[in-house]
């Protein structure tokens, strides 16, 4: 009987152990094949990332061409002003004509201001603008409405001697310090992190590019970053 009982346990002991072994065979497929997804995904994610920094590296590259071409157009348009200013005669060169940039009235929108600025220094530039109180008196004259009243309070503050706007330069810090609109710059982060890519990728890439205009001061690094991480996953 004892002989007996003791067979009954062994065979099911053995059993058991059988038991085990498939359930453990089929958790390592399970494993196995999970590493499997893992390593296919991870591939995909290396490709993608590598595609990202090319892409990145042709941002950069188109950028640096067209500063390039900017500095080109600005040497060209110097000597140009120089030959104009030293040549006599009516067969002499005239002045380039460039269309005056649009006034700015006082908007409180940080890429209104910015535009505006941008496109005055440059056609102070084209215009071979020079001198620092004449650069102030021909930005002053591309305000209107706010911003006139503005300039207005500022012209009594100078002679006041409660301020000074020396310079272009000095114009557009109290500019942006008046007008831009409170946090602006904690604004324009906070819209980047809002960011999605939901689209294609050609209108997120174009939406991310506006949205870099608004902080000149991001370390390339973070704007990778940045970008890689509001991607559609």
């Amino acid at each position: 009987m004892g002989t007996y009982q003791g067979q009954e346990d062994l065979t099911e002991m053995v059993n058991k152990l059988a038991t085990d072994v498939t359930t453990h065979e089929e958790a390592l497929g399970n494993a196995a094949e999970s590493f499997g997804k893992m390593k296919d995904e991870m591939k995909v994610l290396r490709e993608q990332m590598a595609d990202l920094v090319a892409m990145n590296r042709a941002l950069t590259d188109t950028v640096t061409a067209l500063q390039a071409e900017v500095k080109e157009l600005q040497v060209k348009n110097r000597t140009l002003q120089r030959q104009i200013s030293v040549g006599g005669g009516d067969d002499r060169p005239t002045r380039v004509d460039v269309q005056r940039p649009a006034k700015y009235n006082g908007t409180q929108d940080s890429r209104v201001i910015d535009n505006f600025l941008f496109q005055v220094e440059y056609y102070l530039d084209l215009q071979g603008v020079m001198g620092d109180d004449l650069q102030v008196k021909t930005a002053a004259m591309l305000l209107e409405g706010d911003a006139v009243t503005w300039w207005r309070r500022k012209k009594l503050d100078i002679q006041k001697g409660i301020c000074t706007i020396d310079t272009f330069d000095d114009f557009q810090r109290e500019l942006r310090t008046y007008f831009m609109p409170p946090n602006a710059t904690r604004h324009a982060y906070r819209m980047v992190g809002e960011l999605k890519h939901t689209g294609s990728l050609r209108d997120y890439v174009r939406a991310y590019q506006r949205l870099m205009l608004d902080v000149p001061d991001m370390q390339e690094q973070d704007k990778l970053n940045w970008f890689i991480l509001r991607l559609q996953s």
